[in-house]
């Protein structure tokens, strides 16, 4: 299968989602096309289902293997514990008899167990862990587990597909990732009645993968009790309480083979995958499933088609970025701030009460030239275009999505196949009898789970609230920072770029340490809420953890974009808090704030994750190994594949949590604030070519391999970003509305500019309040020296009016108001027509979202036809095969 690249993935997603298999040339059983399949990266083909170096290599070889001792039987699963010396008796006693029992009660469900003592650390314990046929045949009938039944050549395509498919054909040859396409096959659910009519049943050792085998591995792991009391059951608790070290199904060899030597899956996957020279290439998503199973795979198609539509969304954002630049020379008010015929017409009021100065507008042209950058009409447009680009791309993945679900045999899965929690069956004692299967399963009353519910919510909203508080405190600190700055003549034009910097710095260092506070509490809270399904239970934990991340990420780019110099006040009438003036945009407006802000918070946060991401998995597998650095160098001893994964760090209960949560927080950034920053996109697109391929290193070289969890889709993330989606285009519109200046100037030309241009927009945005103290009933030194050296006697005529007047005897400061304090006419004007515009571009996006909604559907049509041609393929082929069965049977006694 070719599918989806980083840049280019939503094509060969498209490829992968309608089962194309035009350039496969394998036809072969699944245990046997894995072999000539993965040696399309110019290695010799292999059997995926017999260990990299074959069977010959046993324990005692000098070499790797991933069997039993006696060479045949595959280890599915690894179970490490180690006894701890420095301990009490008793403690010791406690585990060990927890570990006995449990491992008594997993060869009572079927399982079989080996242990190696000869560790190369010489302290941990490993115990394999083997699922003889009748277990996986019983827990893959259990589970539903759908297997090959026919080849499945069915080929037809809309003409959407075909589009895509022509544009493929292009470009196949320089970004193909290297591998043939997976044969597709017509599946049902596994049934040991009727096993025989499942192709590759012969060879009972290769019929389940080894992702299918440890899948089913732990599900017993999970489910089987360590003591007498059945609500103590799977190994999760024996790991919290050191019982067990570590649980984990085996890597399927080394990742760092050479290329000219035998492969093996993992090392395939390194090799065509987990590099950085392919960033430009196809994903190889049938494989990335095959190996990590169907959570791990939805995840990097999700990830693929995010990343290539943030192409046509990177591009117009710089396009209209390099606009600004354009036009930025020719922008009016921005030159009547920088030009010195017009500095004593701009003489500002002091930023602070007591002891700050008075100083020119024109000392702030940097910042209205930059701001000019990102506060044009091409940002209201590019504004609109992503509230757009997010519905094209939620509908998109819809299709994809869905697609992919039945190409994997995992459409419905949730509603019909998903099997309560093994915690939940063991821990619930009241049954209610199910209405469709008829069978008695536990359930929680309704009235204990909105109880539970609340009192979740009250600890969640508890967290937001301290979210707050601490936002809180960094107005403050803003507030005083400015204040200090401002003291000093010297740093006065550095205060507002100073502090919007030094105040992003601690919201990330705040951001980071309540993240990690919230997440432990929010764990406790869903384990206690007691989910019926491991879905449900994952989906309580996300909504949790992103309502406390949104306020956390968020909360002070709202308030620079909402609420920062709403409130402040005029000159002698200022507001407070905590007995200084409320914090107020700087000369330049708060738009450029806001810029410096998303730009800080953003690509901040992107490098900190890629940094973690890379060094922290390392630092666990050198903290694992540190006790073997002084092992005998000359030591001929293999280390076996068991020791080397125990060695990798481990992924977390909670699995692609992270991941989802870094793409949706910056999916956030780039839509929801993107009239502000326009280049969000951009680095977006920049970061997701290097985490694309950043994840893939990590699954395949730093981390354990995770047991192959099913899903049909991304869960409540898509809920999620959907709420966002709506959210950004209120978002958006009030940002133009309230932050941005395009109402005020495109009012002001239409209505005060003779000439419909902006020439004295600068002056008349500014009003007058008359010098007398400074506030507080002094004058600063400086300030005196400052009115009567370079203002005095400069009688100044006001652009736009007859009026002279006195520089000396006022200053300016932004607002629309008259020399009282009273508003303006114009402000009124402005306040209608920005409520206006907020209410036509609402509308106007929703309806686009609609039509959006409407042209598109969530299932494409040759799709459906596929869906139900192949139910009928499968329901003829199980008659056929049952005649067969019948007639051959008959047929020695009609001989006879």
């Amino acid at each position: 299968m070719a599918s989806g690249s980083a840049p280019i993935g939503f094509q060969g997603v498209e490829m992968a989602v309608h089962g194309s298999n035009e350039y496969s040339q394998d036809h072969s059983p699944p245990g046997e096309a894995a072999g000539s399949q993965l040696a399309g990266v110019g290695s010799p083909a292999y059997d995926s289902e017999l260990t990299p170096l074959k069977r010959e290599v046993a324990q005692g070889s000098g070499k790797q293997t991933v069997f039993f001792k006696d060479g045949k039987r595959r280890i599915d699963y690894v179970l490490v514990y180690q006894v701890y010396e420095e301990q009490e008796q008793e403690w010791r006693d406690k585990r060990e008899q927890k570990r006995q029992d449990y491992f008594e009660q997993l060869k009572g469900e079927g399982l079989e167990l080996e242990e190696d003592h000869e560790a190369f650390d010489k302290k941990s314990i490993f115990v394999k862990v083997h699922a003889p046929w009748k277990t996986l045949s019983r827990e893959a009938e259990a589970l539903s587990l759908k297997m090959p039944r026919e080849e499945n050549n069915y080929v037809r395509k809309g003409w959407w597909d075909r589009m895509i498919e022509n544009m493929r054909c292009s470009i196949k040859s320089p970004f193909n990732h290297g591998l043939e396409d997976m044969q597709n096959y017509i599946t049902l659910p596994f049934s040991k009645a009727k096993q025989k009519s499942f192709i590759g049943i012969e060879d009972k050792d290769k019929f389940f993968t080894p992702a299918q085998r440890s899948l089913m591995v732990n599900g017993i792991l999970v489910r089987t009790p360590y003591s007498r009391e059945k609500s103590k059951v799977g190994f999760e608790r024996l790991l919290a309480n050191k019982a067990i070290e570590a649980a984990y199904p085996l890597h399927s060899g080394g990742s760092d083979v050479p290329e000219d030597e035998e492969q093996n899956e993992r090392s395939v996957l390194r090799h065509v995958w987990a590099r950085w020279g392919a960033w430009y290439k196809y994903q190889p998503l049938d494989y990335i499933r095959r190996y990590f199973g169907e959570k791990v795979g939805i995840y990097f198609c999700w990830l693929g088609l995010y990343t290539t539509w943030l192409w046509p969304a990177a591009i117009v954002g710089l396009l209209v970025f390099i606009i600004g630049c354009g036009i930025s020379g020719d922008d009016i008010p921005s030159k009547e701030i920088c030009d010195d015929n017009l500095t004593t017409l701009f003489y500002m009021c002091p930023l602070c009460d007591v002891s700050c100065d008075f100083y020119f507008l024109k000392e702030t042209c940097y910042y209205a030239r930059a701001s000019f950058l990102f506060d044009n009409g091409a940002t209201v447009f590019f504004a609109a275009f992503m509230c757009l680009w997010a519905v094209f791309f939620l509908e998109m993945w819809k299709r994809t999505e869905v697609g992919l679900a039945y190409r994997w045999d995992v459409l419905g899965y949730e509603e019909q196949q998903e099997l309560p929690r093994a915690v939940f069956e063991a821990t619930v004692k009241t049954k209610k009898e199910n209405p469709v299967t008829g069978r008695l399963e536990s359930f929680v009353p309704t009235v204990t789970q909105l109880t539970k519910l609340m009192r979740a919510l009250s600890v969640v909203f508890f967290f937001i609230a301290v979210v707050i508080a601490a936002v809180i405190g960094v107005v403050v600190y803003r507030i005083t920072v400015v204040a200090a700055m401002n003291e000093n003549n010297s740093l006065r034009q550095f205060s507002s770029i100073a502090t919007s910097i030094t105040a992003a710095v601690i919201q990330v260092i705040l951001i980071t340490v309540l993240d990690k506070v919230y997440q432990y509490v929010a764990v406790l809270l869903t384990e206690w809420e007691l989910h019926r399904t491991q879905t449900e239970h994952e989906d309580s934990f996300t909504f949790k953890m992103f309502l406390f991340q949104f306020v956390n990420y968020y909360s002070s780019v709202f308030y620079i974009a909402f609420f920062k110099g709403k409130f402040t006040g005029y000159p002698y009438n200022y507001n407070e808090l905590a007995g200084a003036r409320l914090d107020e945009c700087g000369p330049g407006g708060c738009m450029i704030e806001l810029t410096q802000q998303l730009a800080i918070v953003m690509v901040g946060k992107q490098v900190v994750n890629n940094f973690v991401e890379l060094l922290l998995p390392k630092l666990k597998a050198w903290w694992r190994r540190r006790d073997t650095k002084d092992e005998d160098p000359d030591d001929d001893k293999c280390v076996q594949r068991w020791e080397e994964d125990y060695d990798l760090a481990d992924l977390n209960q909670y699995g692609l949590f992270a991941e989802y949560l870094e793409m949706v927080i910056q999916y956030g950034f780039i839509t929801l604030f993107v009239a502000a920053f326009p280049l969000a996109p951009v680095f977006a697109l920049l970061n997701n070519l290097i985490e694309i391929r950043l994840d893939a290193y990590k699954f395949i070289t730093t981390l354990r391999r995770p047991v192959a969890l099913r899903a049909q889709d991304i869960g409540i993330w898509y809920s999620i970003l959907d709420g966002v989606s709506k959210f950004a285009v209120i978002s958006n519109a009030f940002i133009i509305a309230v932050t941005s200046e395009f109402i005020p100037r495109t009012l002001y030309s239409y209505t005060m500019s003779p000439t419909d241009d902006l020439k004295g927009f600068v002056n008349f945005s500014l009003a007058y309040a008359p010098i007398r103290t400074n506030f507080d009933g002094t004058l600063p030194e400086s300030s005196l020296k400052t009115i009567y050296n370079q203002v005095h006697d400069h009688q100044l005529k006001a652009p736009g009016s007859n009026a002279l007047y006195n520089s000396s005897d006022t200053c300016r400061y932004r607002s629309y108001r008259q020399p009282d304090g009273t508003r303006k006419v114009f402000w009124w004007e402005y306040l209608t027509s920005a409520l206006a515009f907020v209410i036509v571009f609402e509308h106007v996006i929703f309806a686009g979202v609609a039509l959006v909604a409407w042209l598109i559907p969530d299932v494409p049509a040759d799709l459906k036809e596929q869906m139900q041609r192949v139910s009928f393929l499968g329901e003829q082929a199980l008659r056929e095969r049952e005649v067969e069965s019948e007639e051959r049977e008959a047929r020695p006694t009609s001989d006879v």
